[in-house]
């Protein structure tokens, strides 16, 4: 077993998370929050305000004029889609990295994350939830644990891969069982870190043990189901993908049937080309 003050030292070594961020989606879950409110918090950000800037002059948007200022931007812009921008601009410079450990080419991690912070927006509307930038943002996170402790399955490869297809245990079981922890509880040890509130952490720390909250919790079984729709994609599928246990009763939890998933799919690939230029790491 791998020594855990290893992981933990790696843990402790990761920037802290951007102040911007959680400005700017505190704004947006006020609907009197004003424009020049979202320009006093993003405006000192290139990133996020090129990429506003990019995607309101992009052929979505369709605009006859060209828009130069930030300001401009964010009035064209909807709250989903500021959002998005906001998330992916933050974001994904934890996750650009190849994850060998977890067999994903540079960019996998990441286009798992957003299509699972996608289609957990499309399941809040179907399951009638409010829609809400914490759901968002949980499962946007619910798989940073893996940014971590990627090195840590590499050296380990072996021995993990052996227990799944050998010894019948599930990924995050033969993690925990090899390494001392998993990804999820090392997702959640970074999000505590980082300062996010119990909601969020408790998501990251169970989105694989859904069954294990309690009844008033929606946030994780949401953050549950995105993922498992987005290993049904085969986004993000990689040594780890299709070793994880599937959990009925969220479905009963939701009243939602196999033919539900697959409207959730189908609706998904539009909200991600709507948004698959602008978060893209080669650009």
């Amino acid at each position: 077993m791998i020594d855990m003050q290893n992981i933990l030292k790696k843990i402790d070594k990761l920037p802290p998370f951007p102040e911007v961020y959680r400005k700017a989606m505190q704004l947006l879950q006020d609907p009197g929050t004003s424009v020049d409110e979202l320009v006093q918090v993003i405006q000192y950000d290139q990133a996020i305000t090129a990429n506003v800037l990019r995607m309101c002059n992009s052929a979505y948007y369709g605009l006859q004029r060209k828009i130069h200022s930030l300001r401009d931007g964010l009035v064209v812009l909807g709250n989903n889609q500021l959002k998005e921008i906001v998330s992916g601009s933050t974001l994904i410079q934890f996750y650009e990295r190849k994850s060998q450990g977890y067999d994903l080419d540079r960019g996998e991690l990441w286009k798992s994350a957003i299509s699972s912070s996608l289609i957990s927006q499309i399941i809040c509307k179907l399951i009638r939830v409010p829609e809400n930038p914490t759901i968002f943002t949980a499962t946007l996170l619910h798989d940073i644990g893996k940014v971590v402790l990627n090195d840590f399955v590499w050296e380990e490869n072996k021995e993990i891969v052996q227990l799944v297809q050998e010894g019948g245990y599930s990924f995050e079981e033969a993690e925990q069982n090899i390494l001392g922890m998993d990804h999820a509880e090392v997702g959640a040890m970074i999000a505590e870190q980082w300062g996010f509130p119990e909601d969020i952490i408790r998501a990251i720390r169970l989105h694989h043990s859904p069954e294990k909250v309690p009844e008033d919790d929606v946030i994780t079984p949401i953050v549950y189901l995105s993922d498992i729709v987005t290993i049904m994609l085969g986004i993000g599928v990689g040594s780890d993908g299709l070793s994880y246990r599937g959990k009925e009763e969220v479905m009963k939890r939701f009243g939602l049937k196999e033919r539900d998933l697959e409207r959730v799919m189908v609706d998904f690939y539009e909200a991600y080309n709507n948004v698959q230029s602008i978060l893209s790491m080669d650009e």
